[in-house]
């Protein structure tokens, strides 16, 4: 690679990590905003709710699709689409004139960020030298884990600030100016690829595999919320056939959506588990522990993000080291962070057995700013040594699926422990749950081959040495 690519990779890489921000952001900022919209356009409680879903549910759905669409038409133009889209989407939500149009808006918001997302990571997987590329992907890993949390405070403050009078609908407008000036560095400094030999979009495919995620995530999403009627029970158990439709058409399909060649490789498969327990684990976490502050403990909504301030200065302390690391100890990096994570719930455990109801905001701060440490060593670094065995034809397809994994793994975690929560009435059950969801997470990394200082996969079934 030339200087002048290197200078202009400089300047690629933080603009598409400031569109994944505007997504992580938006995937929660809501969440702090819904009373105040909810009085401003006078919708229903179900109305505002769906506000949040169907973000949630077009973006789960479209992952993978979009993934393949920048492997066929390439990566950098499926980009700067999917930024122009969720910048004019944003526009639409801020200037929402009642709740139908506000949620029409949420879910063109969803599918941009379906586009544009899987495209950061397949550009950095096959267009940045191996030598810098834990660093990029460690960068990444820390915009994810800090924008899952930085939503709630985000919001809170703009709400109490009320810009211009403008109230809840700077939450959303404050995305015009950033994406317009990611799309401006983007457009011309973002690479262009991709996939070799890009067959046609497998139609089919995305048709059932939409079909499939939606009877799993409908159900997560409004099942809470209408309680837990028989459909939410049975769209889950439909899904598994669909599934195995899906299987089949991949496996006979001359251009397969998802290529079953990646199924074999066994780093992948590990990395697509981990993903999904390590989001099941935190996005039902922080929503939880955010209901807990607010409703039982008194805690205002800025007062609540400012504790969770802890958990991204955790993050950012560590995720540098990690992205140096991993080139050298591979998967070891991300299982120790997960473990890290264990140990900050255990002293959240602490801090919420202080006492029944009043608990000092102080006692959060260390429980949340360890786990955030153990969160920047593994979620920075747990894609890295995922993909690393991937071949770079199958880049966009596996970027597709691992953000699909923690996608629908968040939406899972959202409903299990959120259940927990519910039917305890305590935060403790939900401390424990996660435990043991991290612990998984740390297992399942155990399947990603060992790593030499050289870069070179050792696999753990040969000996060294060995040949073949």
């Amino acid at each position: 690679m030339n200087s002048i690519e290197e200078g202009r990779l400089r300047w690629a890489l933080p603009a598409m990590l400031a569109a994944a921000a505007m997504d992580l952001i938006d995937t929660t900022v809501v969440n702090v905003a819904a009373p105040e919209i909810r009085a401003d356009l006078g919708a229903s409680a179900a109305e505002v709710e769906w506000a949040v879903a169907g973000y949630a549910l077009a973006f789960g759905v479209l992952l993978i699709t979009g993934a393949r669409l920048g492997d066929r038409w390439g990566r950098r133009p499926v980009f700067l689409a999917g930024v122009a889209g969720f910048v004019l989407a944003s526009l639409a939500c801020g200037l929402a004139p009642g709740p139908g149009a506000l949620i029409g808006a949420r879910v063109a918001q969803g599918a941009a960020a379906a586009a544009m997302i899987p495209q950061v990571l397949t550009v950095i997987q096959v267009a940045v030298p191996a030598a810098r590329r834990s660093r990029a992907f460690a960068a990444y890993g820390a915009t994810a884990a800090i924008g899952t949390v930085s939503g709630p405070l985000l919001g809170g403050v703009l709400v109490a600030a009320d810009l211009f009078g403008l109230g809840w609908r700077a939450v959303f407008l404050v995305n015009v100016p950033i994406g317009l000036a990611a799309l401006a560095v983007a457009a011309a400094t973002v690479p262009d690829s991709r996939a070799p030999r890009a067959a046609r979009l497998d139609v089919t495919g995305v048709v059932v595999l939409t079909a499939g995620l939606l009877a799993v995530l409908f159900p997560l999403v409004q099942g809470p919320q209408s309680g837990w009627p028989w459909w939410s029970v049975v769209l889950p158990l439909v899904a598994l056939p669909v599934f195995g439709v899906f299987v089949v058409l991949q496996r006979r399909g001359a251009a397969p959506l998802v290529p079953p060649d990646l199924f074999r490789e066994r780093g992948f498969v590990g990395g697509v588990c981990a993903q999904f327990a390590l989001y099941a684990g935190v996005t039902g976490f922080f929503l939880v522990l955010a209901l807990e502050l607010q409703q039982e403990r008194g805690f205002t909504a800025l007062g609540t993000g400012l504790v969770f301030v802890s958990w991204s200065v955790g993050i950012a302390a560590a995720s540098g080291p990690a992205g140096v690391l991993t080139p050298r100890f591979g998967r070891r990096v991300p299982i120790t962070g997960a473990l890290v994570v264990v140990v900050g719930m255990g002293g959240l455990l602490l801090a919420f057995g202080w006492s029944a109801h009043a608990i000092p905001p102080w006692s959060l701060v260390p429980g949340l700013f360890v786990a955030g440490l153990g969160m920047g060593l593994v979620a920075p670094t747990l894609v890295d040594v995922s993909l690393r065995g991937v071949a770079t034809a199958h880049a966009g397809s596996a970027s597709g699926v691992i953000a699909t994994a923690g996608q629908v793994g968040g939406a899972l975690g959202v409903a299990v422990l959120g259940a927990v929560h519910l039917g305890t009435g305590g935060i403790a059950p939900v401390l424990w749950c996660e435990v043991v969801v991290l612990a998984a997470a740390a297992a399942a990394v155990l399947a990603v081959p060992r790593h030499d200082p050289g870069g070179r996969v050792r696999d753990r079934t040969r000996p060294p040495g060995s040949n073949g």
